[in-house]
């Protein structure tokens, strides 16, 4: 069953496509948003050297900003985007509402030219929905342990495998000049992210067979409460802090250890950037079930551009050659780089990546678990801050999810 959300434009999100909107720009120039973070640094500069000067615009900003502004900008069908980042998540509902272009005949088409078949069926279903690619994929990006190697060996201490071990970490290296551990709860994306961590590694996940909530179950509770547990570990702002937050707490050495991107383990061993260059190392996040993700670059139904050009210019930004060069940020989806040796030996953070999508999982693959997400993380902040026991707090979000995939069509009764 294909589920699907219409937004409907009021006068307030009116306003705020008004406040979103772009310079102008030369009537053939491509506008790209996305969200920023090295690797899309990266690529969007790829795409910007693929067609002439000045033919590309790009517009980089926090993720959950991008969504709002790509949600309100589609839903009234305008061409103000022709290109933008996707999440996973964040594509199956996009493509669920209509507001993507189908890549097919145009993945058929180049294929050969640009070697699609280098990427891994997995990184396809990844990009897909309903059938039907709808985005070319710029990374596989998971969620790494971050620790500091030199304060865990000066300690006699190995690197946490469970989470009781990361508990006891955290109450160690915890102290007036250092947290013992990030926390990333900024709503919605951050906190979704750390929430799937704790529902994998300490809970049973998010639902059942049928997408009935199980979160707020006996193992669901006992994950959020280690959570809270955890929290009084956390830098102080831990409720606002998102991957910006908690790669600047690591790279400065204010936090010890904590969740984080792949696609942040350079920013440690930058000079320019990080006091901790060569003491950060890396492990698959203990007892598992941190957040996999393959993203990538959508074109807009709605773009009134040449969209032939535009996945040209995208295949030319992911190529091998490119997605060679590009590894240092993000782990290359293209299996021919994949397999290339000498950069597991150039990037130091390479076997830990590879053992943590071992144990990673996916978000749950529906159309409307972004909607989820919002409910959940409001309330598992209002539960961790201790606004409300964890209990209710779950049993309020379980409730409110059931009724609003009741209200999408997600059950028969």
């Amino acid at each position: 069953m294909r589920h699907s959300r219409n937004w409907t434009l009021g006068a307030t999100t009116a306003v705020l496509v008004a406040a979103f909107t772009a310079p102008t720009l030369a009537q053939d120039a491509i506008r790209i948003i996305g969200h920023r973070s090295p690797p899309n640094e990266y690529y969007t500069d790829a795409m910007q050297k693929a067609l002439p000067e000045g033919r590309v615009n790009v517009e980089l900003m926090p993720i959950d900003k991008e969504l709002e502004l790509a949600s309100i900008t589609m839903s009234s069908k305008s061409d103000a985007i022709d290109v933008l980042y996707l999440t996973d998540s964040s594509l199956r509902r996009f493509a669920a509402n209509g507001w993507l272009e189908p890549l097919d005949e145009l993945w058929e088409k180049y294929k050969d030219e640009y070697n699609l078949d280098d990427f891994p069926q997995s990184v396809i279903d990844a990009v897909s929905y309903d059938g039907h690619i709808y985005s070319m994929p710029v990374l596989t990006n998971t969620e790494l342990f971050f620790y500091r190697k030199d304060l865990f060996d000066e300690a006699g201490m190995p690197a946490p495998k469970t989470m009781d071990d990361y508990e006891n970490a955290a109450a160690h290296f915890d102290s007036g000049r250092m947290s013992g551990t990030i926390m990333s709860l900024k709503p919605v994306d951050a906190a979704l992210n750390e929430t799937h961590w704790y529902l994998n590694a300490v809970g049973d996940g998010w639902f059942d067979d049928e997408w009935r909530p199980i979160f707020n179950q006996e193992a669901g509770v006992a994950a959020i409460n280690r959570m809270k547990e955890m929290s009084q570990y956390a830098p102080r702002g831990f409720t606002s802090h998102a991957n910006d937050e908690s790669t600047i707490n690591l790279q400065q050495g204010l936090a010890a250890m904590g969740l984080q991107w792949f696609t942040r383990a350079a920013a440690m061993d930058d000079p320019e950037q990080s006091r901790v260059v060569g003491k950060i190392d890396w492990v698959a996040p203990p007892g598992g079930g941190a957040r996999l993700a393959n993203d990538g670059f959508a074109i807009s139904a709605f773009s009134s551009g040449d969209k032939e050009e535009m996945f040209r210019m995208l295949a030319e930004a992911t190529s091998v050659e490119s997605m060679t060069k590009g590894a240092e940020f993000s782990m290359p989806p293209r299996l021919s780089v994949l397999q290339n040796e000498e950069l597991a030996k150039k990037y130091r953070w390479y076997p830990a990546a590879l053992a943590a999508l071992e144990g990673g999982k996916a978000f749950p693959a529906i159309a409307d678990f972004n909607d989820v997400g919002e409910i959940v993380t409001r309330h598992v902040l209002r539960a961790v801050t201790g606004e409300v026991e964890v209990q209710a707090a779950l049993d309020q979000a379980a409730k409110e999810t059931e009724d609003l995939l009741a209200s999408r069509g997600y059950y028969n009764n």
